[in-house]
């Protein structure tokens, strides 16, 4: 519920810089006995468990809520826009009538190909949220350093690329996704940002150019999502193959 906007005042000053909790366990479960007393079964598409301990407690409330009814809980393996994509996706298959097994298939299927790539516009705010280590942290602000990161097969955290200016940022995951594009297609993508709009249309209509497809969507990345990034960050996520 906290706006970037307030989110990024705070992380501006000195002292205090904000942190984040995973919510309380009874908060879970209310909230899928409360879906599940409305749907069948459930599918709940977590972050990266190796980001955050969200999904070992979903798995535990799930088989608490609901034990005789079907509830699964998935590892996304990702985050933010990328993870975005997957829910997406998973909620136009439940549209078109396909069964629990068979969304959970090919949503599982789906995450080794669905990728993200953020641009952090500085270190600062991945070192104050614990990201990015102190000592190695401060080198980069120094030298002006303004990374890619990305998330691997297990969903750590990692440095993709590095660049010392947005427009070498920009020519970096351009050049990404022209390669992606030729080497396996792309079946979708999205762009988050972290108050960035300008930016983040900016790439929009690039990727537009190459890809010859609209975004499934831009957005604002998450209060969480932003302790880590800072303000300015503009991320691109997309699932790799044929439409």
């Amino acid at each position: 519920t906290i706006q970037l906007e307030q989110l990024f005042t705070r992380m501006g000053q000195k002292e205090g810089y904000p942190t984040s909790s995973q919510p309380e366990p009874g908060r879970i479960q209310a909230l899928l006995e409360q879906l599940i007393d409305h749907y069948d079964s459930l599918i709940v598409l977590s972050v990266a468990s190796r980001l955050s301990a969200a999904y070992q407690a979903l798995v535990k409330a799930a088989g608490i809520v609901a034990p005789d009814k079907k509830i699964t809980v998935i590892d996304t393996k990702l985050n933010s826009g990328a993870q975005g994509l997957l829910v997406r996706a998973a909620a136009e298959m439940a549209a078109q009538g396909l069964s629990h097994d068979e969304i959970v298939s090919r949503v599982q299927a789906m995450i080794p190909q669905t990728k993200i790539y953020v641009c952090l516009n500085t270190l600062a705010y991945a070192v104050r949220g614990g990201r990015v280590p102190n000592t190695i942290g401060k080198l980069g602000i120094k030298l002006g350093m303004r990374p890619i990161m990305t998330l691997d097969s297990l969903g750590n955290g990692a440095a993709f690329g590095v660049a010392f200016s947005q427009a070498g940022l920009t020519k970096k995951i351009f050049g990404l996704v022209k390669s992606t594009m030729q080497r396996k297609g792309i079946a979708e993508y999205s762009i988050v940002h972290g108050g960035n709009p300008v930016l983040a249309n900016e790439y929009a209509l690039e990727i537009k150019r190459i890809t010859g497809k609209d975004p499934a969507f831009i957005a604002e990345i998450s209060s969480v999502v932003a302790l880590h990034a800072g303000p300015g960050t503009v991320a691109v996520c997309l699932v790799e193959g044929a439409a």
